[in-house]
């Protein structure tokens, strides 16, 4: 685990300034304080900061081949490393080191142009390739690592992090005003975008090379359901059951591979109490667990059920830290790790538990990917249950919308929805960034409009329904915020937090399961509670899905966090130019008089305007 980055130049002759690309790594210090490395040659520079996790001794990178003609860095874990290993090997490769990261070279050897695909684990990598004079960047099938890059006039400029690209020198902080009408539509920024114009981010499953100065990429891996009268009806529930508990123990078994000491993240959930239970099988020790709670009794679910740490026979080591109002204080800090604004205040928990874990171990698994690959969300009942709405006239969904704005807000804009499955019916399903309409001239450029779409294979309109919706969630609200959240603040505190559900021969294997097998009824992940009895306790297998949440109402009550309130200020909010001053006024009177609750907003323009202090002005982390 570490950040990298590097500079690749169109001409060969030219060299990398050895200052710049340390000031590159010196900025992601925090994915890799344990040891820095570099490589230097004609026409490129590459670098990195090392978190040691396996072969701590001899693991140091730039890993390069026999003769050195080959030279790679990686960011992430190759969790079938051992087995790559002996095959190489026994196609008479030379090792030098115990480290996941040198099989990379000996596959590039073999195969330059598909080396990738035998990879299983998380990553973010660049291959040099001193001979052809080609740059390889690739990122995992998930988007679990982050790879950013940009085109200049010199070449091609990446890094693990915007912030590294930014510390080059060779592109301007401007905002990417589409960017950010991304943020406030769905709460995250959608790949190949940035918060930067000019730099772009590698999307999950895909290869990059740069090579004569020309930039090539492809799409090496991509999710893919049965059409939807092919799936397999002659196995039992049971059946489906035992193999998801099989691959799910082999992969929690590889994951748990490492030279550091682990621990896991533990909810009150069925996903993490299955990694825990499965990872304690294995390890026959006592193994740390982290959950947070919190002091606000509407979002704490800990106060109204019994985890697995309190069961005895687990032997799990149980660590409680609770996430108090003042805790918004570090907004600034989670807003220059997570590289842009956020409005659902779950990065600000997810920083807390990641420092309290990191003082004991450097490695946590979690029960993150679980309910994208067996359809756990909320919004798979409600699609489920609204579906047969989407075929009414439109004045009758109209009607049917206005009578339940109150009893179930989130069920009006569904079915004002488009009724195929899309990006614009998944956003009205899943939510947006604020969960509420946007005032008319909030933004001042009116950046904030119409719903892009996204290009869809073409077999997805034969799959089933339930398959469509679990595609988009993969492709949209997993990559582009879920694990980016998982690892942005993670590696804030030099903790690397892996996730098994989302080991792709796993996921490849969920995607078979029936989704009648998946949604029984109503009951998400059926399959996975029938697959955990007797591993854990039935109470744990029969609690329903809780969505992982933050207490920004209670941040956000008046009198406002000195943080929030400075943000709004309105010289601030004309300074950065992005929002009329006089609306967001508008929204604090209302906010702070009770008359709306515009939390989330708040937040949200409130973070912009750090994002706008820190990377644009200072590209420092500022406290307010």
């Amino acid at each position: 685990m570490c950040g990298i980055a590097g500079i690749a130049c169109t001409d060969p002759n030219r060299g990398t300034d050895e200052s710049r690309l340390r000031r590159m790594t010196q900025i992601m210090w925090h994915r890799g304080p344990d040891s820095e490395g570099f490589h230097f040659g004609p026409g490129i520079g590459l670098g990195m900061r090392r978190l040691s996790i396996i072969d701590t001794a001899t693991g140091d990178q730039p890993i390069a081949n026999e003769d050195g003609s080959v030279v790679v860095i990686c960011n992430g874990e190759i969790y079938n490393f051992v087995e790559l290993r002996a095959r190489l090997q026994a196609a008479g490769h030379r090792f030098r080191t115990q480290s996941d990261t040198e099989v990379i070279v000996h596959l590039y050897e073999e195969d330059p142009s598909a080396f990738v695909e035998q990879l299983r684990g998380m990553f973010a990598l660049a291959v040099w390739d001193a001979r052809r004079r080609r740059l390889t960047l690739a990122r995992d099938r998930f988007g679990i690592k982050p790879l950013h890059y940009a085109l200049t006039d010199e070449g091609v400029v990446f890094g693990s992090e915007l912030k590294a690209i930014l510390a080059s020198g060779g592109v301007s902080a401007c905002m990417d005003h589409n960017a950010l009408r991304d943020v406030f539509t769905f709460g995250y920024v959608r790949t190949p975008r940035s918060m930067v114009a000019g730099v772009n981010r590698l999307r999950a499953g895909e290869c990059l090379t740069f090579e004569s100065g020309t930039v090539a990429t492809r799409q090496y891996w991509d999710l893919t359901f049965p059409a939807a009268a092919d799936y397999d009806r002659s196995r039992s529930d049971d059946a489906w059951a035992d193999q998801l508990r099989a691959e799910l123990t082999h992969s929690v078994r590889l994951h748990l591979r490492s030279d550091a000491p682990v621990g896991v993240w533990l909810s009150a959930g069925i996903d993490s109490s299955a990694v825990a239970a499965l990872m304690q099988m294995e390890l026959l020790r006592p193994l740390p667990t982290f959950t947070l709670g919190f002091e606000n009794p509407e979002v704490d679910e800990l106060r109204y059920h019994r985890l697995l740490d309190e069961y005895p026979s687990y032997q799990l080591i149980g660590r409680r830290l609770e996430c108090r109002r003042e805790h918004c204080g570090l907004l600034p800090r989670a807003v220059w790790h997570r590289e842009q604004p956020f409005g659902q205040g779950v990065d600000i928990s997810r920083m807390l538990i990641a420092e309290a874990s990191a003082r004991e171990v450097k490695v946590v698994l979690c029960g993150e990917g679980a309910d994208e690959a067996l359809g756990g969300y909320a919004w798979y009942r409600a699609d489920k249950a609204l579906a047969p709405a989407a075929r009414w006239p439109l004045a009758l969904r109209r009607l049917a919308a206005a009578v339940l704005r109150r009893r179930w807000p989130g069920a009006s804009t569904i079915l004002l929805a488009p009724a195929a499955m899309g990006v614009s019916r998944f956003r009205a399903l899943s939510g947006g960034a604020t969960n509420a309409d946007l005032p008319d001239g909030l933004l001042l450029d009116n950046a904030v409009g119409g719903v892009e779409s996204s290009p869809l294979p073409a077999e997805f309109a034969g799959w089933h329904r339930f398959a469509q919706l679990q595609y988009l969630d993969f492709k949209m609200r997993l990559s582009e915020s879920v694990v980016q959240h998982l690892d942005s603040h993670s590696m804030a505190y030099s903790l690397e937090a892996r996730v098994p559900f989302l080991d792709h021969p796993l996921v490849e294997f969920c995607a078979t399961i029936p989704p009648w097998v998946k949604l029984r009824g109503l009951q998400e992940k059926a399959v996975l509670r029938r697959a955990m009895r007797g591993v854990l306790p039935p109470p744990i297998c029969r609690r329903r899905k809780r969505p992982l949440s933050a207490p920004v109402k209670d941040w956000m009550r008046p009198p406002l966090p000195d943080v929030v309130r400075d943000s709004l200020s309105a010289s601030r909010i004309r300074d950065t130019g992005y929002f009329d001053a006089s609306c967001v006024a508008g929204l604090l009177r209302a906010h702070e008089a009770g008359v709306a609750d515009h939390s989330r907003l708040l937040l949200l323009i409130a973070g912009t305007q750090l994002w706008d202090d820190m990377f644009r002005k200072r590209l420092e982390c500022v406290t307010v």
